[in-house]
């Protein structure tokens, strides 16, 4: 049972997604829908298999189910221009037939709508029914679920607990029915694969359903439409509430509703870019990807829609980290959308810890999600954060709301600077090294240099004094001590802490420096006096958080070393640091980006320009970037989209348009 449940949940990343900023669906190249989020974002997951196809009939008499999902159509696939509309057109490859659907989520409902426009290209007529198979996974599990068919609404309920889905079609009368069981002679996905649905209307556990509803003849040369309808609420009366409104609006009203507020939305976004940047797809489809990202309840953003929940391959990424976060709020912020970015900082505000300090990360709906460790740049950065958006906004409620918040997390950055000046050890940016990181001390410096000045326009001013000393230790210590003169750049950190494994090559390189036990006294750890490796976070030195000015002769000597020692020569992009492993050690968008950032810093527009086409390269071809770049090939390799990326592809287009105003805070 293990190995089937294994198979099953195979990491995949999805080619497509649509939503509403509460429910979100990831899609194939087939137009399959094959996971589905609600209420939250990042959970519960509900597929499963919502499987729609067609009865046809055979010159003899025979009727059989073409399944859209399967891989009997030749299909292409497209965004509708400007919207989180998902087209994908399916031509048969033995009927003259093709197949338009439409996938989109309702703006101001959960209901996730699947709009056909179905075409006789053949000679003859063709006898039409169209069906759905449904075998929901609800909130993740088989177990407790029921289904049935109510009557009454001419729908499908499939419920666990407080989670109900409907499912219904409009446009046609419902001509049969059949609920089952999974895997057993009940199951309906053969008789439905004949089209032949045999009745039963109602089940529980491991719950399957399928519906079909008769479209009557279809002429040569003509079309005709189907809509078909999936509903979410917390109860039965809830579900099918939303289900009657939909359904009584016809398909096509409800495709060009959406159709029109996603264009609007868009619309301030483009208009802050500029010409240029605005009129750019990618732009416009990062921004429509972050959105969808973004949970509209609470503010909080994912990492990327959950596609590995077992773990198998990396420590998932449908969480929220307080960290990523921040670099997609201040895009937000810097494209106008300023009222998400303060979403996502009231958010912050609420999960914040006693201690003034932030998790790892979260849950979209504020609960702690599963962590391996502190990591001081989150607090940090958030602070930072609430000093652009600030800068930004002069929204003076905004200050209030989240004064107490930053004293917390300012005053929990200064008590935690050890005697070097800089933070005490954490995990770093890539959460692999345990240390005092140069870019978590650039994030510290940032976040308690933001706090000093918010705290003198709060007229606390010797709250400010402490802040401001605080933060000039900081940088300080970084220019102390994690500048090497023998390497002549910034390195990764020092007072790495390594496992007993670790510890014998760095004993032989002479980077010991002593050995702690842990408090419980069951294994001996170790401390390395430097990590020398370059890392692209050390760009964190100069943007966002101001550390030193791009032109600093320091700061340009690091980053001559970051791309002589990561730049890869073979399809181009730059690594994270040296003797990265993580996925076998592929370029990265985000420290791509970063570079190209730098760069617009620096003055150099032609070199940014560069670093910025190569990252567009790396997209698919809906323009959803992935984390990582195919270190051989080029292209998506691993995780997409990523929230982090498109941000940062965000920041660095306003920044080649002048139009980003960290650069001007960085530098000052």
């Amino acid at each position: 049972m293990k190995k089937i449940s294994s198979l099953k949940t195979q990491p995949e990343m999805p080619e497509a997604i649509v939503g509403n900023s509460k429910m979100l669906a990831s899609l194939r190249e087939n137009g399959e829908i094959f996971r589905l989020f609600w209420p939250q974002i990042d959970y519960g997951q509900h597929l499963g298999h919502f499987w729609p196809g067609i009865k046809l009939f055979l010159p003899e008499g025979q009727s059989f189910t073409k399944w859209f999902h399967l891989n009997i159509w030749q299909s292409s696939q497209r965004y509708l221009e400007n919207t989180n509309i998902l087209e994908t057109e399916m031509c048969s490859r033995t009927h003259y037939f093709k197949v338009v659907q439409q996938d989109f989520v309702l703006p101001d409902r959960d209901i996730l709508v699947r709009h056909y426009t179905l075409t006789n290209h053949g000679e003859r007529e063709e006898k039409l029914t169209f069906l759905v198979y449904c075998a929901f996974d609800l909130d993740e599990s088989t177990h407790y679920d029921g289904a049935y068919l109510d009557f009454c609404n001419h729908s499908l309920i499939f419920f666990r607990r407080n989670i109900y889905l409907a499912v219904a079609g409009s446009g046609y009368p419902l001509s049969g029915y059949q609920c089952g069981r999974r895997c057993t002679h009940s199951d309906p996905f053969q008789n439905a694969s004949r089209g032949a649905l045999r009745g039963g209307s109602d089940n529980i556990r491991q719950s399957a359903a399928s519906l079909d509803w008769d479209m009557g003849d279809l002429p040569p040369g003509e079309s005709k439409n189907f809509t078909l309808y999936l509903a979410a609420g917390a109860d039965r009366d809830k579900v099918i509430t939303l289900l009657a409104g939909a359904a009584s609006q016809d398909g096509l009203e409800l495709l060009e509703q959406t159709k029109q507020y996603w264009r609007g939305w868009l619309r301030k976004g483009t208009r802050a870019a500029g010409e240029n940047a605005g009129s750019e797809a990618a732009y416009g489809r990062s921004l429509l990807a972050m959105k969808l990202m973004s949970n509209k309840e609470t503010g909080a953003s994912i990492a990327a829609p959950e596609f590995d929940p077992y773990y198998l391959l990396c420590g998932g990424y449908g969480y929220c980290w307080p960290r990523d976060s921040v670099f997609i709020a201040a895009a937000f912020d810097e494209a106008g959308y300023h009222d998400i970015a303060a979403h996502f900082y009231k958010f912050a505000g609420a999960v914040q810890e006693k201690a003034g300090d932030w998790q790892q990360r979260y849950f979209t709906d504020g609960l702690a999600a599963p962590t391996w460790g502190k990591q001081i740049d989150q607090a940090g950065s958030v602070l930072w954060g609430y000093g652009h958006h600030y800068s930004l906004t002069r929204d003076n409620h905004f200050l209030e709301q989240t004064w107490s918040s930053l004293a917390a997390g300012a005053d929990y950055l200064a008590e935690n600077l050890e005697a070097n000046g800089l933070p005490s050890p954490s995990f770093d940016l890539w959460e692999d090294e345990h240390s005092q990181g140069t870019y978590s001390a650039a994030a510290v410096y940032g976040g308690l240099k933001a706090a000093s000045e918010i705290a003198i326009i709060k007229g606390e001013r010797e709250t400010a004094r402490r802040w401001h000393m605080a933060a000039a230790a900081v940088k300080e210590g970084i220019l102390k001590h994690q500048w090497s003169d023998r390497h002549h750049s910034f390195i990764r950190g020092i007072n790495r802490r390594v496992c007993q494994d670790s510890y014998h090559h760095a004993a032989h390189e002479g980077k010991f420096s002593y050995t702690q036990t842990d408090p419980a006294g069951l294994y001996p750890t170790y401390w390395v006096g430097e990590d020398e490796r370059l890392d692209a976070a050390l760009l964190g030195l100069a943007f966002p958080f101001g550390v030193l000015d791009a032109k600093d002769e320091k700061m340009q000597a690091t980053v001559r070393a970051i791309e002589e020692r990561l730049w890869n020569r073979d399809v181009g992009g730059l690594r994270r640091y040296e003797g990265d492993s993580y996925r076998g050690g592929n370029p990265w968008l985000v420290t791509t980006f970063w570079l190209a950032i730098y760069y617009c810093m620096r003055g150099d527009r032609h070199r940014a320009k560069t670093l910025y086409r190569w990252c567009l390269e790396q997209a698919n071809r809906h323009l959803l970037l992935p984390e990582q770049a195919d270190k051989n090939r080029g292209g998506p390799a691993w995780v997409m989209p990523l929230n982090w990326s498109h941000a940062m592809l965000v920041l660095a287009r306003l920044a080649l348009e002048d139009r980003l105003s960290i650069i001007s805070i960085a530098k000052t």
